[in-house]
């Protein structure tokens, strides 16, 4: 399970770290159906990186607290605000940057205009 933890904590902050620096433009399909998904630019992609990047400030407080702490106890009041307003803010960023993310068909996928040879 701490493998796991600790696989997630890493995907979170690399991934987080990439979107937030490089900001590049990707194609998300839906689940349901593959074809249409949403566009990210480069603000959607930017603003999903800092909510990832939010999901692993909570992993380490989790971590820390649970794991890493010679005597296992709960948090204290004022962490446990600090870990609440993480949660709003990741949650917050994330459903921004997908509210942001432009819904279309895969570009990939889409035919290219046909053109009339004008003769």
């Amino acid at each position: 399970m701490r493998t796991f933890q600790v696989l997630m904590l890493t995907l979170c902050l690399v991934g987080g770290l990439h979107l937030v620096l490089e900001a590049p433009e990707f194609f998300m399909p839906d689940r349901s159906d593959p074809v249409f998904g949403r566009q990210f630019g480069a603000t959607a992609s930017r603003i999903l990186g800092a909510g990832l990047l939010a999901m692993a400030a909570l992993a380490l407080i989790f971590l820390r607290h649970h794991y890493y702490s010679v005597e296992r106890h709960l948090p204290g009041q004022r962490m446990q605000r600090v870990y609440f307003g993480l949660v709003v803010l990741a949650l917050g960023l994330i459903s921004l940057a997908f509210n942001l993310a432009e819904p279309g068909p895969d570009p990939a996928r889409t035919p290219p205009a046909s053109r009339t040879d004008a003769r």
